[in-house]
This record gives C-alpha cells, structure tokens and sequence, in this order.
C-alpha cells in the first residue's frame, strides 16, 4: 500500500517537474541542497537513499543546466562540495507550490486530526525502518 500510494505520489509529481525538466531523482536532490549545501556526493546519495552512480548522473545534469556547482573541499581534495547556483535556489520559490499542491490533493477530504495521526504514523513507521538499517531517525521531514 505504501509503495503504490507512492507511486502514485511520484507519477503526479514527475508530471509537475517534467514541465521544469527537473527529474525526480533532482528533485530529491533540489530538496536536501535547499535545506543544507556543501554536502558531499556521498552524503547527498546516502540522504536521499539512492546509489552513489544514481545521484552522479542527476548532479551532472544539473551542473549542465548551471543549477549546482561543485566546490573542491580544502579539508579533504578528494571530495567536492555540492552547493545551489543563484538558479537552482530560485527553482524552490518555483517548485514548492506545486509540490505542496500535490501534498493537497493527496490529503484531500482528511481532518486535521487525521492527518496529524497520519504523519505521526508515518513517522514512527520510518523511525523504525531507519533503526532496522541502521540509520538514523530523522525529524520528520
């Protein structure tokens, strides 16, 4: 059930972001990178839970499109910072409406009580799993 209604999620969202020609593997990305830059490859994989090779491709398609840029660290010159152009802090101004409308209609017809009980829900549900795998719980984001 998680899974389709994710689906779901995601099928209404590409629609959103594809007329922007941001995947959602960018997408992803675009929403760490607006909370916090300077993060490596890595850490950018391991906070959206894709692979090293997977996340890559999607930041080499947005260095193209002059949405990040990357910053060779002066502590460790084997990695790169991932940091947000002037564009690609502009692009949440843009997407974020559109992805809380697709919030909106997901939630449509709930009462406020129950969808406070859904994100509660959600998030224990995801504080477990990350404890399972050795991650860890998030803040509900």
């Amino acid at each position: 059930m998680i899974r389709d209604t994710h689906l779901h999620l995601l099928k209404i969202l590409r629609g959103v972001l594809q007329a922007h020609k941001i995947s959602t593997a960018q997408w992803f990305l675009l929403r760490v990178l607006w909370g916090e830059e300077g993060l490596s490859q890595r850490e950018l994989s391991d906070r959206v839970a894709t692979t090293e090779p997977t996340t890559q491709s999607a930041l080499r398609l947005m260095e193209r499109r002059g949405i990040i840029k990357r910053v060779r660290s002066t502590t460790d010159r084997r990695t790169n910072g991932i940091f947000l152009t002037e564009k690609g802090r502009a692009l949440k101004a843009e997407l974020i409406p559109y992805a809380r409308e697709v919030n909106h209609v997901a939630m449509d017809g709930l009462s406020q009580d129950e969808f406070d009980q859904f994100m509660s829900l959600m998030t224990r549900i995801r504080n477990n799993l990350l404890q399972h795998s050795g991650g860890a719980a998030a803040d509900g984001k």
